[in-house]
């Protein structure tokens, strides 16, 4: 008798580091893999990525309209709302053994909820992980109290997990899956990056912009991005580089942002994306001189990519650091000083080839599988949390 997974996902960026491991599971006859597809997966204005799950192969039971479009703060508790309510009626129908989800999200926290109420075991990966600032920061936290088993990024966030009271026995460290699309995902090249974008990069100097908006700093982000895309315009008209940018998040702010890049569309030295397909998006990614925004990529995947990231703001302070990461504030001449270094400077970009990545090796699919293969789900003990406090 198979393992049914239920998988729950809202988003490209976390779909990303999902995928690897559902997909496993799917060629594992061990397992039965069916996933409940949300929020900007449904959204056309983030290019409808439930194409991209579809055309994976996946079988998705349910399709959770969560996403309000709007700029509110009301927009996210709202949409946890909704995603409780419905995925709980997915669940009593489709009697999974197992919720797995990924990160702190509001799939992560609805997933979580709806498992601890039904005494269905949730796996979450990502746990243990703190980003200073961010609503999601304590939402991650109580996802973790709530999950009934932990895979991390990091050895360092398992222990973190460990302080926190959680059971050893509910704790593993896996990496981070992604890797596994980095490894996997043939190569392109930059002839054919540029054909797909109609966007000239085939000399290699380019750099990727990703920028979300803060929920502590909310009613700033149309500054903040102002800024950073005018310290860009003047890095790159001075040393001929270009710019790739992914538009924002769904987060209360996102209009702000998007409202800074409509005064830029227009410039030669940038291409906005909507959502790229992954085969293009990691072989972007594999050439690009340098990362800035402020996205969870530059901590989690850049190492990997051994990639110099410019982290613009306060977003993503806390987490761990591989030292391919310098912070700087929202300051034009500070943030053009750390692009000249990350593109520019041979020495520090060879520091960055040689740092070691501490969020594995990219066999956490492996790792997942092979570790939920041995929890029985009828065993009551993964169900009880003696040590909450």
């Amino acid at each position: 008798m198979k393992i049914k997974i239920l998988a729950v996902t809202g988003i490209r960026s976390e779909y990303d580091i999902l995928y690897p491991v559902i997909k496993k599971m799917q060629d594992d006859p061990f397992f039965e893999v069916v996933l409940a597809v949300s929020s900007a997966h449904l959204s056309e204005w983030h290019n409808f990525t439930l194409k991209k799950i579809e055309e994976d192969g996946f079988t998705i039971v349910d399709k959770l309209d969560s996403l309000f479009m709007t700029n509110r703060n009301v927009q996210r508790s709202k949409g946890v709302g909704i995603l409780t309510y419905a995925l709980s009626q997915t669940v009593e129908r489709e009697k999974p053994d197992f919720l797995f989800v990924v990160g702190d999200r509001e799939e992560s926290i609805a997933t979580a909820i709806v498992g601890n109420y039904m005494n269905i075991l949730t796996a979450h990966l990502g746990g243990g992980d703190p980003v200073f600032g961010n609503a999601d920061d304590p939402m991650r936290m109580a996802v973790s109290k709530l999950a009934h088993i932990h895979f991390t990024t990091a050895e360092l966030y398992a222990e973190n997990l460990r302080k926190m009271k959680e059971d050893d026995f509910r704790v593993f460290f896996s990496g981070n899956p992604a890797f596994a699309n980095i490894k996997n995902v043939e190569q392109k090249s930059l002839a054919e990056i540029s054909e797909y974008l109609s966007f000239d990069i085939t000399d290699g100097n380019y750099i990727v912009l990703v920028k979300h908006p803060l929920s502590s700093e909310e009613g700033g982000a149309y500054e903040q991005m102002k800024v950073t895309l005018n310290a860009l315009e003047i890095f790159c008209t001075s040393h001929n580089y270009k710019v790739i940018a992914s538009y924002p998040n769904t987060d209360p702010g996102s209009y702000d942002i998007l409202r800074a890049i409509k005064e830029f569309e227009n410039k030669q030295f940038i291409k906005f994306n909507n959502t790229l397909p992954r085969e293009y998006f990691v072989n972007l990614m594999r050439n690009t001189k340098a990362l800035i925004g402020n996205s969870s990529m530059g901590i989690l995947e850049a190492p990997f990519y051994k990639l110099p990231v410019v982290n613009v703001g306060n977003r993503q302070q806390g987490r761990l650091n591989a030292g391919n990461v310098k912070f700087v504030k929202h300051q034009k001449e500070e943030i053009i000083k750390a692009l000249e270094e990350a593109c520019l400077n041979d020495e520090y970009r060879l520091k960055i080839q040689n740092l070691l990545c501490p969020y594995g090796d990219g066999s956490a699919p492996e790792i997942i599988c092979e570790t939920i293969k041995k929890i029985n789900p009828k065993d009551k003990k993964w169900l009880v949390k003696e040590n909450l406090c």
